[in-house]
């Protein structure tokens, strides 16, 4: 029934991005701007919506159009010089391989030196940027441009702290969810380009766009579980198929993707969370610095202290991995999502109960 199931991964750049023309329009006219230092910009909005499709689409015509380097960088986790290093390791005139004791100021020189035309450096998982310089020394580099790529856009606005005037606070677009009727088009184009023939209703695709709320990651996931499902029960057509049990495969897989993804902080508290099933941030503080020497040893990264491992949070819930109540702070109560969800790393045996 899947003829490419190429279509329905992550990673696919389709063609052309649908119900997003106004978004690529605003990116290009704000690239195109007369002052150089006002080309960079912020996408924001909520996890499987399209932002860093959106920052492909867009690279991928000023590429074309106007012969520009385009970089993209996870930036997840990762310090300023881990940044850096990975903006230098991916520039055509930069070495393949940056040494992780290079001294910061010597991977920004060699950087400016390597750039010698227009340049976009796309920081792609950016919710932790304002706590590093990254965004500074980039915003300070000549002929580069900054599109970074985060949850909550305000709040990131109000954490960024450059030397310069905030340049993104004049182009930030933020992306919401679809509409019905637009995420259906969507999942009907994969349909088109993924499956054998015609094997699903317009309806179907309308009915998972509204189940899934108008997250486009959801819907694509959706759509693919339901044709497995269709595939394994021996179904000739995929609307047969219950969408609310499609959708709950497809949200465990996101979730084994999301954390799969994971920087190693994430991966090491996501593993305490999980093997108690529920624990209070005191215990889970206490059971971290229990583990933290044997599980960080001989690693390239080491122990962070009880302030940054509370950043980690936001991210693991906004990943659906985790709950937890935001209203309070003190005697907080972290929560696994799905026990089915086994995380990535083993934790030492003097965590396993509590």
């Amino acid at each position: 029934m899947i003829a490419d199931p190429r279509v329905f991964d992550d990673d696919f750049v389709p063609p052309d991005l649908l119900h997003r023309e106004t978004e690529i329009e605003q990116l290009l006219r704000r690239y195109t701007t007369p002052e150089p230092r006002e080309t960079d910009m912020l996408i924001s909005g909520p996890s499987g919506v399209g932002k860093t499709l959106l920052a492909q689409k867009v690279t991928e015509r000023l590429k074309r159009q106007r012969g520009v380097t385009t970089i993209f960088v996870d930036s997840l986790g990762k310090t300023t010089g881990a940044v850096l290093r990975s903006v230098l390791e991916q520039h055509p005139n930069g070495p393949d391989d940056v040494v992780r004791t290079t001294p910061t100021d010597t991977v920004c020189r060699k950087f400016r030196h390597a750039v010698d035309g227009g340049t976009i450096v796309v920081l792609d998982e950016g919710d932790d940027l304002p706590e590093t310089d990254a965004i500074n020394e980039l915003l300070t580099t000549a002929h580069v441009t900054v599109i970074a790529i985060a949850h909550e856009g305000t709040d990131w606005l109000s954490r960024l702290d450059v030397v310069t005037s905030h340049p993104f606070d004049q182009c930030h677009v933020k992306i919401g969810r679809y509409g019905v009727s637009e995420l259906a088009d969507i999942l009907e184009r994969r349909a088109i380009q993924g499956f054998h023939g015609d094997v699903v209703s317009r309806e179907y695709f309308e009915a998972i766009a509204n189940e899934v709320a108008g997250v486009a990651r959801d819907g694509i996931q959706t759509l693919r579980a339901a044709a497995e499902i269709a595939r394994d029960q021996g179904f000739h057509h995929i609307d047969s198929v219950d969408i609310t049990t499609a959708y709950e495969r497809a949200k465990h897989r996101i979730r084994e993707l999301n954390l799969e993804s994971l920087p190693f902080h994430h991966q090491v508290l996501y593993g305490i969370i999980h093997d108690a099933g529920e624990i209070a941030g005191t215990e889970l503080h206490e059971h971290y610095e229990e583990i933290a020497d044997e599980i960080y040893a001989g690693g390239p990264v080491h122990p962070i202290g009880e302030r940054a491992r509370r950043g980690k949070f936001p991210k693991l819930k906004e990943y659906d991995l985790i709950d937890y109540d935001e209203s309070t702070t003190k005697n907080r109560v972290y929560s696994v999502i799905d026990t089915d969800v086994e995380p990535v790393i083993d934790l030492p045996p003097t965590v396993t109960t509590y």
